[in-house]
C-alpha cells in the first residue's frame, strides 16, 4: 500500500493528484502538512501498514532535518521505499542527508512540485493524455511560482488554500487524479475567495513597519486567513513601499515575501525554508506576548517585526 505526504496548497494537492493519475492509482491515503510538520506525519507512518511513502511539495526545515533523516532511515530498514518530489531551495548537505537514508529524491528549482511529479514520476498508466498534463502543469505554476503566463494560474492559486478542509482538499485531488484538470464545482469556491479578497483589502490591514540599520524596510501583517498571503504580500509591498513582508499567524507560521532580499536565508536561520524571495518558518510565541496581543492588536506583529529585523542585520554580516 502507499502514502502520501503533501503540501496542503493547490501546488500540493495537484502534485499528489498528479502522481496518483500517472500511476493509475486514484485512491490512496494521503495526509496534508506543512514542511514543519512532516517530521510528525513520518512518526506516525507504521512500516508494516505501507510499502511506500511519497513526498511532495514540502521542503526541509533545517530546524527538523535530523529528525526526518532518522525517520526515513528507520522506513528504509525496515523495507519500505520513499520517493520525494520538490522544488524548493536545498543545501548540499541537506540533499545528501536526505539520499543517504536510500530516498528518492527529486529536486528542481526550475518549476513547480506539479511540474517535478510530470518531469519525474515513471507512468504506470496505460494511455496518458498528456493534454491534461500540460494543462494542469502549466496552470499550476502559472499561480504557484507567481508569473501568471497561463490562463488557470489566478484560478488555481485561489482553488486549495493551507486552511481550507481536508475534505475539499481531497475533492479537489481525486478530480485531479481521475484527469480533470477543472470542474464546474471549482467555480463558485473562486469567485467566493475573490470577494472576500476584495472585501479585506478595501479595509484596513493590521500592518507594522520597522526599518533595520541596513536599509530595509520591513513590513509585518496579521495573517487574515480568507486571504492568500500571495496576494496580501505584494498589496503591502505596493502599498507600503516595503522591502521584505512577513504574514503572521497567531500560532507563530510566518511566511515571507520580497523583493530584492534573500528571504529564504532569512527563514533558515529561523528554522524553515523556501525560494530566495518567497520563503516561510514557524517560530514560538511566547506566552505574555499572545496575551499582551489581545489587549493590543499590533502586539505580536511588533515583536516578529524585532526578530525579523535583528536576524536580517545579522544576515548582513554573517550570511551563514
Amino acid at each position: 500500500m502507499e502514502v502520501i505526504i503533501t503540501h496542503g496548497d493547490t501546488d500540493g494537492v495537484a502534485a499528489a493528484g498528479l502522481y496518483l493519475y500517472l500511476r493509475d492509482n486514484p485512491e490512496s491515503t494521503v495526509y496534508f502538512t506543512e514542511p514543519y510538520s512532516l517530521h510528525r506525519v513520518l512518526s506516525r507512518l507504521a512500516p508494516g501498514e505501507y510499502r511506500r511513502v511519497v513526498i511532495t511539495d514540502l521542503g526541509v526545515n533545517s530546524s527538523t532535518l535530523e529528525e526526518i533523516r532518522e525517520r526515513l532511515e528507520y522506513l528504509g530498514t525496515r523495507g519500505v521505499e520513499v520517493a520525494w518530489y520538490d522544488h524548493h531551495v536545498w543545501d548540499e548537505d541537506w540533499i545528501s542527508s536526505i539520499k543517504s537514508t536510500g530516498v528518492e529524491l527529486y529536486v528542481d528549482r526550475s518549476t513547480c512540485a506539479t511540474g517535478v511529479v510530470a518531469k519525474y514520476t515513471k507512468p504506470l498508466r496505460q494511455q496518458v493524455d498528456y493534454a491534461f498534463v500540460e494543462q494542469l502543469t502549466r496552470g499550476v505554476c502559472a499561480g504557484d511560482l507567481w508569473r501568471f503566463d497561463h490562463w488557470l494560474g489566478p484560478y488555481y492559486i485561489r482553488l486549495v488554500r493551507r486552511g481550507d478542509k481536508d475534505s475539499w482538499k481531497r475533492r479537489v485531488l481525486i478530480y485531479i487524479a481521475n484527469g480533470y484538470y477543472w470542474s464546474s464545482e471549482f467555480d463558485s469556491k473562486v469567485e467566493r475567495h475573490v470577494d472576500l479578497e476584495l472585501s479585506l483589502l478595501s479595509s484596513k490591514l493590521v500592518v507594522y513597519m520597522k526599518n533595520t540599520s541596513i536599509s530595509h524596510r520591513v513590513a509585518v501583517v496579521r495573517d487574515e486567513r480568507v486571504i492568500d498571503s500571495s496576494f496580501i504580500a505584494p498589496y503591502v509591498m505596493g502599498r507600503y513601499g516595503v522591502d521584505v513582508v512577513a504574514v503572521v499567524s497567531s500560532d507563530g507560521k510566518i511566511s515571507f515575501r520580497s523583493r530584492g532580499v534573500n528571504v529564504r536565508d532569512l527563514a533558515v536561520r529561523l528554522g524553515g525554508g523556501g525560494h530566495p524571495h518567497a520563503a516561510g518558518t514557524r517560530i514560538r510565541i511566547p506566552w505574555y506576548i499572545r496575551l499582551l496581543s489581545k489587549i493590543r492588536g499590533d502586539f505580536q506583529l511588533r515583536y516578529v517585526a524585532g526578530i525579523i529585523t535583528r536576524e536580517l542585520e545579522r544576515l548582513s554580516t554573517n550570511p551563514r
